[in-house]
């Protein structure tokens, strides 16, 4: 049945919310260590100091909180290129308080700090190609190890995994599928695809998923970095049923992140070469907080349908008149049945 409302997502969750850290290795490359949080539902009652962020960003999450007890779902967050795993902990601890753990790695050499040293084009080019070729592995290392390892989160339902990912990331986890048969959900928020990746982003029988894999992708209409027409909808038009893609209005490509006005003052400031159009001033977009509220509560529904109550059909709520209720910023640009 679809969704009478999207609204009790935007709320926190039930779960008090803990963080914990670990690093883990490629069996075949051990020098690629992948430092990775995990965020969890914590037990009931849990307080403490919250965690801290590298952009200096409330970061709702206790360090070594107790997990709370159950078997839980699990969604691996993918950074985009030039990121870092803390890149978008409004959504990671929105998720966890919804009973759901998150985990995320650093993609090795394409994070911001290791991005901003690199001199060269040719470095650049070395970068992102090593990148295409280890990000979805690294994203199936930290499944299976906080699906097998016990830390301080709680036990995972391996049954129940779900992708999610932003930008280079949204590309990363739509590789998922084809190579982890657990993966039970895909959620992109403006993932990026040939026009960045480039012209062999995808292998031949990637996309569609097979069996009717759920996908949801959220974009910036405004996105000058990932653009709606020429990366974002040509994507959509390769996803089979059920997918749907929802839009909004004035939100550019940090809006899926913490401090998104800083991120877009620094964007500003370096346009990126081919970008198709420059930027809009921050001041004419939506602010952080409503554009948070919106992702918070789409992609919690959307995991909430797909690996809490199971519906077999948890795009069908996906109308305009349900995204508009939320905010009418939200457009449905297409649902594929």
């Amino acid at each position: 049945m679809p969704p009478a409302s999207l609204k009790p997502f935007a709320a926190r969750g039930p779960h008090p919310v803990g963080i914990a850290s670990a690093h883990w290795s490629h069996p075949d490359r051990p020098e690629r260590r992948l430092a990775t949080d995990i965020w969890y539902p914590a037990a009931p009652g849990s307080e403490g100091p919250v965690a801290s962020h590298p952009l200096n960003r409330p970061h709702a999450a206790i360090p070594g909180a107790r997990a709370a007890g159950g078997r839980f779902p699990l969604v691996a967050f993918s950074h985009g290129n030039s990121g870092l795993r803390q890149q978008s902990t409004f959504l990671t601890t929105h998720l966890a308080s919804w009973g759901f753990v998150v985990v995320a790695p650093d993609h090795p050499g394409n994070t911001f700090v290791e991005m901003a040293r690199l001199q060269t084009e040719e470095d650049r080019k070395r970068v992102h190609f090593e990148a295409r070729r280890y990000r979805p592995s690294d994203l199936s290392i930290v499944i299976d190890a906080v699906a097998s390892e016990r830390g301080a989160w709680p036990e995972i339902d391996i049954t129940r995994i779900g992708c999610l990912g932003h930008s280079f990331g949204g590309w990363t986890v739509m590789k998922m599928p084809g190579r982890d048969a657990r993966v039970r959900a895909v959620c992109g928020l403006a993932p990026a695809s040939e026009p960045f990746v480039g012209r062999k982003a995808f292998e031949p029988g990637e996309l569609p998923f097979a069996d009717g894999l759920p996908t949801l992708i959220v974009a910036g209409i405004d996105d000058v970095l990932v653009d709606l027409e020429t990366s974002v909808q040509p994507l959509f038009a390769r996803l089979g049923a059920p997918c749907a893609l929802i839009g909004i209005e004035r939100a550019d490509h940090f809006h899926f992140c913490d401090g998104v006005e800083l991120l877009h003052g620094l964007h500003v400031a370096n346009v990126r070469p081919n970008q198709p159009r420059p930027a809009k001033p921050y001041a004419e977009q939506l602010p952080e907080a409503r554009v948070h509220r919106l992702l918070d509560a789409l992609v919690t529904h959307f995991f909430h349908q797909t690996l809490i109550a199971g519906d077999p059909k948890p795009l069908d709520g996906f109308t305009q008149t349900l995204v508009e209720a939320i905010d009418p910023a939200l457009v449905h640009l297409g649902t594929a049945r």
